[in-house]
């Protein structure tokens, strides 16, 4: 396994730094939760930092996710139900009000120990956790993401997404 985040870190892949509440980056960590809900997001693949926001928020985790799909509110709840084992009724309610979606598939986990805000601030004093996403390749951005190139691995959680989209194509 890899031992920091730099050796299995794309140049090629936007890297991003998204927030998402705590409850789920642990699903995630665990792979209990191998897909993220959003209203409206990128639509490319990329890799991310994930800010957990709450109590004790902070960055320990990074995530590298496929294409994410993009689809009518029916669609997205039927995957959601299908692959996350999510409830169709809330999903479709949560994605109604605009009937359009995106399903972001979450392929691998990397855990790394804690970076809390307080110290993330204390090092980065422009650092600021983002309301949804924020790009970490841009130039004023480049401490910030070399930093967390060098933090070290503590565990791996890898989704099999071959299997999910073998799903979709007899399910859809």
């Amino acid at each position: 396994m890899p031992t920091k985040i730099l050796e299995i870190y794309d140049s090629l892949l936007p890297t991003l730094l998204i927030s998402i509440h705590q409850e789920y980056v642990t699903e995630i960590n665990l792979g209990t939760k191998v897909i993220e809900y959003r209203k409206s997001f990128f639509h490319d693949p990329f890799q991310a930092f994930v800010y957990s926001s709450g109590k004790g928020g902070g960055i320990a985790t990074f995530i590298q996710c496929d294409q994410p799909i993009v689809s009518d509110a029916d669609r997205l709840a039927r995957i959601g139900s299908l692959v996350g084992n999510d409830d169709y009724r809330e999903l479709f309610s949560y994605f109604k009000p605009k009937n359009t979606g995106v399903i972001i598939p979450i392929q691998t986990a990397y855990q790394i120990p804690l970076l809390p805000l307080t110290q993330l601030r204390e090092q980065f004093t422009e650092f600021t956790a983002p309301q949804k996403y924020t790009f970490l390749d841009h130039p004023n951005k480049q401490a910030l993401l070399n930093y967390l190139l060098e933090q070290p691995i503590i565990g791996k959680t890898k989704n099999n997404w071959h299997n999910y989209y073998e799903q979709l194509r007899q399910q859809l």
